[in-house]
């Protein structure tokens, strides 16, 4: 694995050079996509285009019912056939191998195997791979990589963009907003994204089955550590009871975020496969749970992040809150040592 030393402005250089060179791109992300990793996937994968290239849309899952709107989308494959090759593939938004699955093609169809991504806590991968913390989202990353190349950034590229950029920021009311992400907007805006239309297609629409199923999950509410820490949870029945849909839980975990006095919202929900998946929020970062989900086996970044727990809802609750406890313990300075 080559990061250039742990420089991601070098190892940035290395993929300007490999994509510069590419014919044939596979671009994908992290099981059960999102907003970061479809919208940075469409933006490159346009760029590429617009540069000659051959790229390749690729999910082993269903994109999210929000984002499916996104241009280049219709062409996105469920599955990479044995005989494909590329020249390079292009990982985005995946701190951890393991949050691929067994999605990942083999060596030789994929190519050189590149990450970008902009997880604190997470499991680095790839030939080659950069991870910045300090990029809001990856559109920062595949913006930069635009600059390095000489390329202009097209209008569907630019909505790509903008929906990666607004959806890790939380339409910039994140911690993580900083004066590159606000630029990097008007930049994007200026290029063709339409905030007001992205605005409308990513949040004011809803169904009533979702908001069935909100008030069945607010019904669930449960605080712990104090009142710092606030749970919601979700399962199979209450989704099928309200006739919503998976993707209608995206966004709860903000709910318990929101209460007052609460550091950390957590949403627990019965995964399909088995299991249960945790997403926590902290509020302004004032706890890193990209490390407390770290612990779990999982990841993110300070101020969101998530994991898989196989466990039943009993055994998830109880492990989430213990790990919570330790990580909003007081701190105690350590005495100095006397000479």
């Amino acid at each position: 694995m080559s990061d250039a030393a742990g420089d991601p402005h070098a190892a940035l250089d290395e993929v300007a050079r490999i994509l510069g060179d590419a014919r044939s791109v596979l671009l994908t992300s992290h099981r059960r996509p999102d907003g970061d990793g479809t919208g940075s996937m469409v933006g490159l994968a346009s760029l590429l285009r617009a540069a000659g290239k051959e790229a390749v849309l690729y999910s082993p899952d269903l994109i999210p019912r929000r984002y499916k709107w996104l241009p280049l989308l219709k062409g996105l494959v469920h599955r990479v056939p044995a005989t494909a090759r590329f020249d390079a593939t292009i990982v985005v938004d995946c701190a951890d191998l393991q949050l691929l699955g067994d999605a990942l093609p083999p060596p030789e169809v994929r190519g050189v195997l590149i990450s970008l991504d902009h997880h604190a806590a997470g499991r680095p991968f790839g030939d080659v791979t950069v991870c910045d913390p300090d990029a809001a989202a990856v559109s920062v990353l595949v913006a930069r990589l635009a600059r390095r190349l000489g390329w202009s950034i097209p209008a569907d590229a630019a909505t790509g963009l903008y929906v990666s950029l607004i959806s890790d920021t939380g339409g910039f009311r994140h911690a993580n907003t900083n004066v590159e992400a606000l630029r990097l907007a008007a930049e994007l805006v200026a290029a063709g994204a339409q905030p007001s239309a992205i605005a409308s297609r990513l949040e004011e629409r809803s169904t009533p089955g979702k908001l069935k199923l909100l008030g069945s999950v607010l019904g669930t509410l449960e605080m712990a550590c104090g009142g710092k820490a606030a749970l919601l949870t979700v399962t199979a029945e209450m989704v099928e009871t309200a006739a919503a849909s998976w993707d209608d839980i995206e966004g709860l975990v903000y709910w318990a975020r929101g209460i007052e006095g609460v550091v950390v919202g957590v949403l627990l929900a019965t995964a399909r496969g088995g299991g249960v998946r945790v997403s926590m929020r902290s509020r302004d970062n004032k706890l890193d749970v990209g490390a407390v989900c770290l612990g779990l086996g999982g990841g993110g970044h300070p101020g969101a992040a998530g994991c898989h727990l196989d466990s039943d809802l009993g055994g998830a609750r109880q492990a989430v809150i213990e790990a919570l406890a330790a990580a909003l313990k007081p701190k105690v300075p350590t005495a100095p040592i006397d000479p």
